[in-house]
C-alpha cells in the first residue's frame, strides 16, 4: 500500500512539472525543434549508450572479482541491459538493480554480494557524478557555500573509508541483530573492492569515464537539435542535470530532469524551448536504446523455453 501512495506521488510530481513546463513555454516551437533533428547525431549518441552498457557490465565484473565472484563477462552485460530495459517501466530509477541482483543470485551468485556489488556499482557511479558536478558547481557564477560542499564532500570520501575500515566492521560485529548482519556483509564486500588500489582505480576511472560519455551524447543531441552550446559549458552543466535524477521524488527523473534542463539552459543565455526539447529527446533517446535490451529481453526467454522443450523431449 505505501509503495503504491508513493508511485503515484512520484508520478504526480512528474507529470506535474512537465504540464507546467509545457504551459509556460512555446511547445510549437519546441516540436518544430524535435521534427527538424539531424538524425545522424543522434544514432552516433545511440551507439555510444550502447558502448557505455558495455563499460557499465565491465566495471561491474571488476567489482565481483573483487569479492570473489568471477562472473562471465557477457552474462553481466545481458543481466545489465535486460536491468536497464526493466528500470524504464518501474517507478524508481533502481528497479533495474534489482534484476541485476536476481538474475545472478538465481544462478547460484551469493545474494549478500551480488548485492553489495550492484550498491557498489551505483555507489562509484554516483561518486564519479558528484565529483564531476562539484567541479561544475565550484565554476558557477556566483556560487555559495563553496567551503561547505568542498567539506561535504570529502567528508563523504572519508566516512566510506571509516566504515569499511576492519575496527569499525569488528565493533558492528559485536551486534548480533539481522540488519548489523547485513550491513557487516555489505561493508565488509565493500571492503574487499578497496583493499587493490589498482582494482579501485580501474573501478572508478571506468566510473569517471561513463559520466563523461554522457557529456558527450548530451553534446550529440545539441549538435541534433541544432542548439548551439559550447561544450565547456555542457561540462559543467550536463552533470548538474542528471544529478536530479538522484532524487527519490520522480518517476525515472521524468519532470525533474526536464526543469533542471531548463533551468541551466536560460541561465547560460538560451530559450525555455531548447532546454525542453533537450529533456524530451534524452527520454526518447533512453526508450529508443532501452529497445536494445528488450531485445535480448525476448531472445532470454525464447532460449530458455527452447531448452525446456529439448529437455522434455
Amino acid at each position: 500500500m505505501k509503495k503504491n501512495v508513493l508511485f503515484l506521488l512520484k508520478l504526480t510530481v512528474s507529470v506535474s512539472l512537465l504540464v507546467y513546463l509545457i504551459s509556460i513555454v512555446d511547445f510549437s516551437a519546441t516540436l518544430a525543434r524535435l521534427r527538424d533533428i539531424k538524425i545522424g547525431f543522434a544514432v552516433i549518441a545511440f551507439f555510444i549508450s550502447i558502448g557505455m552498457v558495455m563499460l557499465s557490465a565491465l566495471k561491474w565484473k571488476i567489482i565481483l572479482r573483487a569479492d570473489g565472484l568471477d562472473t562471465p563477462y557477457l552474462s553481466l552485460l545481458q543481466s545489465y541491459y535486460i536491468g536497464n530495459f526493466l528500470g524504464l517501466f518501474l517507478p524508481s530509477a533502481f528497479g533495474g538493480d534489482i534484476y541485476r541482483v536476481y538474475a545472478l543470485s538465481s544462478v547460484g551468485k551469493g545474494v549478500g554480494k551480488v548485492t553489495s556489488s550492484v550498491l557498489f556499482d551505483r555507489i562509484t557511479g554516483l561518486f564519479a557524478l558528484l565529483s564531476i558536478s562539484l567541479f561544475g558547481y565550484l565554476v558557477l557564477p556566483d556560487t555559495r557555500y563553496d567551503l561547505l560542499v568542498v567539506i561535504v564532500y570529502l567528508g563523504g570520501i572519508a566516512a566510506f573509508f571509516l566504515l569499511t575500515s576492519t575496527k569499525a566492521i569488528n565493533r558492528l560485529d559485536l551486534y548480533r541483530h539481522t540488519p548489523v548482519r547485513y550491513l557487516i556483509q555489505m561493508l565488509t564486500s565493500f571492503r574487499s573492492y578497496r583493499l587493490e588500489p589498482r582494482n579501485l582505480l580501474k573501478i572508478l576511472a571506468i566510473a569517471f569515464l561513463f559520466q563523461f560519455l554522457i557529456v558527450i551524447n548530451n553534446t550529440l543531441y545539441t549538435h541534433a537539435l541544432s542548439i548551439d552550446i559550447p561544450f565547456r559549458e555542457l561540462v559543467v552543466i550536463i552533470p548538474l542535470v542528471f544529478l536530479t535524477e538522484a532524487l527519490p521524488i520522480s518517476v525515472n527523473g521524468a519532470g525533474v530532469r526536464d526543469s533542471a534542463f531548463v533551468f541551466f539552459f536560460v541561465m547560460l543565455g538560451h530559450t525555455m524551448e531548447e532546454g525542453l526539447a533537450m529533456g524530451l529527446l534524452v527520454i526518447a533517446m533512453r526508450y529508443i536504446g532501452g529497445l536494445v535490451g528488450g531485445s535480448v529481453l525476448v531472445a532470454t526467454v525464447l532460449q530458455k523455453h527452447m531448452a525446456t522443450r529439448t529437455r522434455e523431449r
